[in-house]
């Protein structure tokens, strides 16, 4: 089983002030929201990944990314509909997060893809990368018994394959943050995929099959808005 790939992009809105350059608290930012999302912060960096964002009704909108609500306790005053999960993509978060929604039974009411984020500063665009979105069904899903199942599932898939401990150094040294365009993928392998998505005959198409991206399901969220790409014409 694979996760499916979303003709969307996910946009993201940081504060003006989010670290681009060294950052030394990657981590541990999150012990101000939950110790569960900071056990979440620091299994995604050792398994290649990041803990980007968050948005639920319980908790508001956190993560390594919306940075302007550490020192907050509480939800911000504004309501967020939807849970939405955002991790930066790798391979081994690929397998955890299939695994976590098979096992802890979450995959009734989660649903969870391959897409494109992108970061906005003041209306400034800063960047984009590869990542994997973990969202649920129902505007009030209750995220909290399956955060605390997927820390314990990162953390056995760290142990598993034994992973170094990135995180400890991120927080160490500085965890240099930045985007490229074939970060996660081999360039030769995209060239191919949309060569066959972009077949403009019909008979083509029944013999290759149709393109291997899929609709963005339906989310009822507050925090991030969802834009369908145009396929590029030449």
């Amino acid at each position: 089983m694979i996760l499916p790939f979303w003709n969307s992009e996910l946009y993201v809105e940081i504060s003006s002030w989010f670290p681009f350059g060294k950052d030394y608290y990657p981590v541990s930012l999150n012990r101000f929201y939950d110790e569960t999302l900071k056990k979440i912060s620091g299994a995604c960096m050792d398994l290649g990944s990041e803990f980007f964002f968050m948005a639920s009704p319980a908790i508001g909108c956190v993560g390594n990314l919306p940075r302007e609500n550490f020192f907050k306790y509480s939800p911000d005053s504004a309501f967020n509909l939807g849970f939405l999960m955002v991790l930066g993509y790798s391979e081994m978060m690929e397998k955890t997060v299939i695994a976590s929604l098979a096992l802890t039974g979450a995959v009734k009411d989660l649903f969870a893809g391959i897409t494109d984020c992108s970061l906005w500063s003041r209306g400034i665009f800063e960047g984009s990368t590869r990542v994997i979105a973990v969202a649920s069904y129902e505007p009030f899903f209750d995220c909290n018994d399956y955060l605390k199942q997927f820390a314990e599932m990162l953390a056995d898939m760290k142990n598993h394959t034994g992973a170094s401990d990135s995180a400890y150094y991120a927080e160490l040294f500085g965890y240099n943050r930045f985007f490229m365009q074939w970060e996660n993928d081999k360039p030769s392998e995209l060239r191919t995929s949309r060569m066959l998505g972009e077949f403009e005959f019909e008979q083509t198409r029944e013999i290759v099959g149709g393109s291997s991206s899929q609709d963005f399901p339906p989310f009822m969220g507050a925090s991030v808005s969802i834009q369908e790409t145009v396929p590029h014409e030449e």
